[in-house]
């Protein structure tokens, strides 16, 4: 201490050294709060840390109408129900707390606190927010303190990981390879609120939480409206609200749900191993006289085994049905795996109008070699994007 004052002494002088201490005492003091717009949000912070409460502002307000539109939720009571306070400290802290207290007048607020905001976790510090968010809206519907315990974390990290869309169709990639691969458990397992499924794979917690988000004004609100008056969480109250059944049919609806998913475009343009994958198994034919008296045929052929059998009639009319959905698993993609259908929809075209063996074969070696090709591209992680701005 005494050197300190010796060299603070020597650099300032007598005179200023009780000036600096005013000037590092004055930077401790409070800052003018900052608000939202409509008053929802405030951001304290001392004078020293000033400059970040207008970033702080932004983001919160970014994140809460993200949220809030996303799963269709409107705040009733705006009266500055969330506090977010900046710290002062800088030594790299990258926690984020949140709390609940009551102010003066005996009124919830939430509360979040950034000890070193140049360091905060910004992935906490959303989450942080949408859980105040959200708590805030269960109290607005009637709820109490103990209300957000009966919400599945993996939930609330699922519908904060499908909002933000950037994993999206990895996550849907992800799911649907584990459920058609045999990984998944029935729906009203993967539903339980302790589900060990979304909760060690977040893709499948997205892909849950996004059911309940997709059926706008009754999913997610009804679900938020439920659980702030006391409804328990179950896989039946889940199955009631996504499929309008009992629970004995929410496995089947489920999986209508992953197969109608493994066909839909989550962004134009773009081909990835999991999309490329459920396009090669379309590439089988299933003849309509299996199973039939006298008839030897197997249950489904690959392109290469059916060739050797292309004067069958029955083989000809599976040739020509598999066209359609050839070209649907395309659908939206980029433009090599655009070209990829067209050289299968060549060679089923020629083969449902009884060409030649030999002529058969190279085509579908052409089309089997660019197959290839993509293959080990998206297998080495590559993703096909088709610039669509042109």
């Amino acid at each position: 201490m005494l050197l300190s004052l010796t060299v603070a002494y020597a650099v300032f002088g007598a005179d200023e050294l009780p000036q600096l201490n005013a000037r590092k005492n004055q930077s401790r003091f409070p800052a003018p709060p900052m608000y939202s717009g409509d008053g929802a949000v405030v951001v304290l912070s001392s004078v020293d840390k000033a400059s970040y409460r207008g970033p702080v502002l932004v983001f919160v307000n970014r994140t809460r109408d993200m949220f809030l539109q996303g799963v269709n939720l409107k705040m009733g009571s705006l009266d500055c129900p969330l506090e977010v306070k900046i710290g002062d400290k800088n030594d790299g802290d990258k926690s984020v707390l949140s709390m609940r207290v009551r102010d003066k007048q005996g009124a919830l607020r939430e509360k979040i606190e950034l000890p070193d905001p140049e360091a905060a976790d910004l992935t906490r510090f959303k989450r942080a927010i949408i859980v105040a968010f959200l708590r805030v809206y269960m109290v607005d519907q009637g709820g109490t303190d103990k209300t957000m315990q009966n919400l599945p974390n993996w939930l609330i990290d699922g519908v904060i990981r499908h909002l933000e869309g950037v994993h999206r169709q990895a996550d849907l990639d992800r799911t649907h390879l584990l459920w058609s691969n045999a990984c998944l458990p029935p729906a009203e397992v993967l539903y339980r609120f302790d589900s060990s499924a979304a909760k060690s794979e977040p893709a499948v917690a997205a892909v849950l939480a996004g059911w309940f988000m997709e059926k706008r004004g009754v999913g997610f609100k009804a679900l938020m409206k439920g659980v702030a008056n006391g409804r328990k969480w179950s896989p039946e109250y889940a199955a009631g609200l996504l499929v309008d059944t009992f629970a004995g049919e929410f496995d089947m609806m489920f999986d209508m749900r992953l197969q109608a998913l493994g066909r839909r475009v989550v962004k134009p343009g773009v081909t990835t191993a999991g999309i490329m994958r459920r396009f090669r198994s379309e590439l089988l034919l299933f003849p309509s006289d299996y199973g039939m008296m006298f008839s030897k045929k197997q249950s489904y052929y690959n392109f290469g085994d059916a060739v050797t059998e292309a004067e069958d009639v029955n083989l000809q009319k599976s040739a020509l049905a598999r066209v359609v959905n050839i070209k649907m698993a395309a659908v939206g993609r980029d433009g090599m795996l655009l070209a990829l259908s067209e050289r299968y929809i060549k060679f089923l075209t020629a083969f449902a109008e009884g060409a030649e063996q030999s002529d058969l074969m190279k085509m579908l070696m052409q089309a089997e070699s660019m197959r290839c090709d993509l293959e080990n591209r998206l297998g080495s992680g590559a993703v096909l994007k088709r610039n669509l701005d042109k």
